[in-house]
C-alpha cells in the first residue's frame, strides 16, 4: 500500500544516484512524491532515469559536484522554480574516501571529507530553509552515521566530518523548531552499499534504511522524530 502522506510532497534528495539515496528516490517517486534529486555521476544518473521512466511522477534532477557552493545554490533555486516550495530535504550524499590513523591523516583528506560531509549538507539545509515559508511544516532529514555515537580506529576524518555535522544539525534543530520545522537525524550502522570496498551481506540493506527514512516522514502535528539509530544485529560497536 502506498503511503498517502507522500503524495505530491515536494522532496529534495542529495546523493540520489547510488546506495541509500537511490533506493529512497525510487521509493518516493513510486509513492507519488515530486522529487528533486542530484548526484555526482552522469552515468549513474542515466541509469536511475531508466528505472524511473515507467513511474508516474514529476521530478527534476541535476548532476554536479557538491563541493561547489554555487552549484548547490543553483540546484536548490532551480528545484524551487520547477517544483515549488520544497517540503522536505533529505541529505544522503557523503564520502568516506580515506582511512588512516589520526597521526597519519593528510590535511587534504580531512578537508575533503569535511567539505562533502559537513559543509555541503549544511549549504543544502540553509538554502532550502531560506526558501521555505516562515511557518510552513518543513522537514530536514540528515543521514549521519553511528560513528557520531562511538569512536573507532582509523576513521578519524570520517568521524570528525559526520560528528561535526551532527553538532551543527542539533543547533539548527533548536533554532527553527519554533517555526514548525522538524530537523531529524538518522544514524545507520553498517550498510551494504557500493560505499564499501567489499560486499557485506550481513549489514543493513539500503532499502531498509530508505524505509526507515520514509517512516520518519509520517508524524502527527505535535511530533518530531529527532533521532533514529538503525543497526544490523551483527554490530556490537556501541556503548
Amino acid at each position: 500500500m502506498k503511503p498517502e502522506y507522500l503524495a505530491n510532497k515536494k522532496i529534495l534528495v542529495t546523493g540520489a544516484t547510488s546506495g541509500i539515496g537511490k533506493c529512497l528516490t525510487l521509493k518516493l517517486i513510486e509513492y507519488g512524491a515530486q522529487v528533486a534529486w542530484c548526484g555526482r555521476n552522469e552515468n549513474k544518473a542515466t541509469e536511475l532515469i531508466l528505472e524511473i521512466k515507467n513511474k508516474q511522477s514529476n521530478y527534476f534532477y541535476k548532476t554536479f559536484d557538491v563541493s561547489k557552493e554555487g552549484a548547490i545554490v543553483n540546484f536548490v533555486e532551480e528545484a524551487h522554480d520547477k517544483l515549488g516550495e520544497i517540503d522536505i530535504l533529505v541529505n544522503c550524499a557523503g564520502v568516506n574516501s580515506s582511512k588512516d590513523l589520526v597521526s597519519n591523516i593528510k590535511s587534504y583528506d580531512l578537508e575533503w571529507m569535511l567539505k562533502i560531509n559537513l559543509v555541503a549538507p549544511f549549504i543544502f539545509m540553509r538554502e532550502v530553509y531560506k526558501r521555505m515559508s516562515i511557518d510552513s511544516p518543513g522537514m530536514f532529514i540528515n543521514v549521519l552515521s553511528t560513528v557520531c555515537n562511538f569512536s573507532n580506529e582509523e576513521t578519524g576524518s570520517y568521524t570528525a566530518s559526520k560528528a561535526g555535522f551532527d553538532a551543527l544539525v542539533k543547533v539548527f534543530r533548536k533554532e527553527v523548531r519554533e517555526h514548525n520545522k522538524r530537523v531529524c537525524s538518522i544514524y545507520p550502522g553498517g550498510v551494504d552499499t557500493p560505499f564499501r570496498e567489499a560486499s557485506k551481506p550481513q549489514y543493513l540493506r539500503p532499502e531498509t534504511v530508505a524505509d526507515a527514512i520514509i517512516s520518519m516522514l509520517h508524524y502527527d502535528s505535535n511530533t518530531s522524530i529527532d533521532e533514529l539509530v538503525v543497526r544490523p544485529l551483527i554490530e556490537k560497536n556501541y556503548s
